[in-house]
Order: structure tokens, then sequence, then C-alpha cells
């Protein structure tokens, strides 16, 4: 009885050293694992890390930015089964460099980790088609770029006394985006393109762009010129209905001419010589800002040299043909008489005779 309880106890203790033994080994052999929450940071969020170890024991964590400054040191301990968790380890703000940052974990080893940073919100460029600042009835094309990849692109148009109008966008490559809009015409006055983005770490960025708004067209008016003229120089006057930089005159034969306005009094004026006989239609055109035309055209009958003599040449053959028509009257009215004459004498001799 003995010599199986002094056995048992021998076993008993030989399987006590073996299991020391095995989990000495285990150990020696086991080296920390490293795990984030995310695998992107942007700023203002914090960084938990966790992880497995050798149960019970310290695990030392350093962070480090793509310089490879240490910036943050944190200790967490495992549990009885090997688990740990530190978290808010270090909060990312704009101030830090966006890169690749590394976290390393020590327990009889090192381990190590690495995360993106990116802190910076994309800087964007907005371009539209046509290229100006004032709007008729069109169609724009809105060309929105970045310096970085976006992942939620928002773009709205507001128009006076209108609700902001939701733009479809194309995006090409994630850093260039396009969509369309089309003028509401009954909202005329100062418009915005308002633009929100988020970069693919979720890094916001905004952005606002103001036009105008002009669907009325330009009223443009010719208040003075001859009907009729034998002078090919003569004098034009007109009016506009804002304040234009100048107007545009087409005149038969002759390149068009730019007049300058009067954007006080809302006048213009201008001498031309005209080159073409016969009637002349003058047109005066405006073009606003936005692009709107307007346009007035008068009629001026231009009598040359030529056509002077040629009129007076009429006149001439006129006098001549009515003077040959009453010099004929003249001559058939002398016959007439002359025979009226012969019978009259005739008459008065024979009355003679016969008496």
């Amino acid at each position: 009885m003995k010599q199986k309880t002094s056995k048992i106890i021998i076993t008993l203790i030989i399987f006590t050293l073996l299991l020391n033994f095995s989990n000495q080994i285990f150990i020696i052999q086991a080296l920390p694992t490293i795990q984030t929450n995310k695998p992107t940071y942007k700023a203002g969020e914090s960084l938990t890390v966790f992880g497995t170890a050798t149960p019970n024991t310290l695990i030392s964590i350093q962070l480090f930015d793509p310089n490879g400054r240490r910036v943050a040191v944190a200790q967490a301990e495992a549990d009885r089964e090997g688990e740990w968790e530190t978290t808010n380890i270090y909060t990312f703000s704009g101030v830090d460099p966006s890169g690749t940052w590394i976290i390393k974990a020590y327990q009889d080893g090192w381990a190590e980790i690495k995360i993106q940073v990116d802190v910076t919100p994309p800087i964007l460029n907005l371009a539209l088609e046509p290229e100006k600042t004032t709007f008729k009835a069109e169609t724009i094309t809105l060309t929105l770029t970045s310096n970085e990849k976006l992942g939620k692109v928002t773009i709205t148009v507001t128009q006076p006394n209108m609700e902001p109008q939701p733009i479809p966008v194309t995006s090409i490559n994630q850093t260039k985006w396009i969509g369309t809009y089309t003028i509401k015409t009954q909202h005329e006055g100062e418009s915005t393109i308002q633009i929100y983005v988020e970069d693919l770490a979720g890094n916001p960025a905004k952005m606002e762009k103001k036009f105008m708004v002009d669907t009325t067209p330009p009223k443009v008016t010719i208040t003075e010129i001859p009907a009729k003229t034998e002078d090919a120089t003569i004098t034009i006057r007109g009016t506009v209905s804002e304040p234009l930089p100048q107007v545009k005159l087409l005149i038969p034969g002759l390149p068009p001419l730019t007049i300058p306005v009067d954007k006080e009094k809302l006048t213009w004026g201008t001498e031309i010589t005209l080159t073409t006989t016969g009637h002349n239609i003058i047109k005066a055109i405006v073009q606003d800002e936005a692009g709107n035309l307007g346009e007035d055209s008068k009629v001026v009958f231009y009598v040359g040299p030529l056509e002077i003599i040629k009129t007076e040449m009429g006149a001439i053959r006129e006098s001549i043909n009515m003077i040959s028509n009453l010099v004929m009257v003249a001559v058939i009215l002398s016959i007439v008489a002359a025979v009226f004459s012969i019978v009259a004498v005739v008459t008065i001799v024979r009355r003679i005779v016969l008496k």
C-alpha cells in the first residue's frame, strides 16, 4: 500500500514538472500580436490597439510617425487567456504628418503593424464651362478636381427663390468628377454652387462658388438715321437698355464696326460712309456679359452720284418727251386750224358766187 502511494506521488510530481516545462517552452516561443480598430485614421480619431501575448504578462506599446519619431508610449497587460487591449493611445490632429505610421509591441520580442494616417483635407478646384461668371439660358459643365482620391462628393446649385438642386456627378479615377447643370431661366440673380467632399480617410472639405444668372436680352435702338441720303457719309445714333461696353454695327459693303457706349447716358453714335447704293440695311447688335443678344435694324436708301445723273437724265427724257408730245399736238392743231380756215374761205367764196 505504501509503495502504491509513493508511486502515485512520484507520478504527480513528474506530471507537474512536465507541465511547468511545457509552459516555459510556450512562454519562450510566444510573441505578441497587434491589431487596430481600423486601418486608416483621420484628424480627431483615437488609436486603439489590441492583440494576444503570453497570459498574465505586460506588453510595451510604441507609436512612430512617418518620420520615425516616437509620438506615444503605452502599456497593456495580457489576461489569463493571453488577450490584451489599450484604448486612446493617441489622438491624431491636423498637425500630424500624413502617411504610414508604425505600431510596435514588445513582450519577449518585437512585433509591429502599419497603419495609414490622413489628417489633411483634400484641396479642391472647380472649373465651369463656359468659363465666365454670368450665365444665360444654357447648360453648365462643372469639373471638380482634387489632389487626392475622394470617397464622397456632393454638389448642389441654388438659384434665387428656389430649393437647392443636387447635381449628379461622374467619377474619373476618383480625383476628377464631372456633372452638368441647366440654368432655370425664371430665377435670375446671384446663384451659388456648394460642394462637400470627403477623402478616403473621411476628412471633409467644403467649397462654394458664386455666379450670376441673366436670361434677359439687352435692348438696342437706332434712334437717328436718315431714310434717304445723297451724301455717302451719314450719322447714326442710338440707345441701349443697360451699361454695355459697345455696340456692333453691320453695314453692307463694310467690315463690322465697334461703337463704344456712354455707360452713364446709355447712348452711342458714329458717322459711317456708305459704299452701296440703293437700300442699305443697317443692323445694330449688342451682347451682355451672359451672352444674351439684342438687335435693331433700319433701312437707308443711298442715292449715289450715278443714280443722281440717271435720275436727272430720266427727268430730261421725260421733259423732251413731253415737249415732243406738245409740239405734235400743236402741229395737229395747226393743221386742223388750217383745214378749218380753208373750209371757211371756200364757203364764203361759194356764197359770193351764188349771189
